[in-house]
Formats: C-alpha cells, structure tokens, sequence
C-alpha cells in the first residue's frame, strides 16, 4: 500500500519536473546566442539594426524563433540624420561671415 501511494507521487509529480525543465531551457539556450549581418557583425537577441540587402535598406530586429536567432523586418528603409550646409547652429544665432 506504502508503494502504491510513493508511486502515485511520482506519477504526478513527475509532469511538473518535466515541465519546469522545459520551460528553462529558452532561457539557457539564449544567453550565448547572436545574429549576423551581412558584413559579419554580431548582435544581442533584441538589438536592432539598419539592414542593407540587394540595394534595399530596412530596419530589422534579431530575435529567436524555434531555438533559431533570425532577423524579422521592422520597417523599410532606415532613419538617416542629415547635416544641412546651410542651417544655422544653435551656439551662432547670427550668421558668421567668412572673408
């Protein structure tokens, strides 16, 4: 009778330890893992980055999908910041004359 109820434990218990292995194994299996872009460069699991692929720029994130780091497209294109020649800067609020 003592061995029926040991063994009923096990039997229940058993799922559990199973599935609380399971769920730690994302966890672990995350920590060394990257992406690459195309020139080789490494990126953590949640970076973003400006991809460039036969000419067309987007911007795209790494993550994992089925214990696989992959790319997934955020948008296209990538923000730019531009430098005008001709805007004024906040520290010269007058223009500066060049002779």
């Amino acid at each position: 009778m003592a061995m029926h109820k040991a063994f009923r434990h096990i039997v229940l218990g058993l799922p559990l330890v199973v599935s609380a292995m399971i769920a730690s194994v994302p966890a672990l299996a995350g920590q060394d893992c990257y992406c690459k872009n195309s020139d080789g460069k490494q990126h953590a699991i949640g970076e973003i980055a400006c991809m460039t692929v036969d000419g067309k720029s987007y911007l795209a994130q790494c993550e994992m999908n089925l214990n696989v780091t992959s790319w997934s497209k955020l948008q296209e294109g990538c923000p730019v910041t531009q430098r005008s020649l001709w805007q004024q800067s906040a520290w010269h609020p007058q223009p500066i004359v060049l002779r």
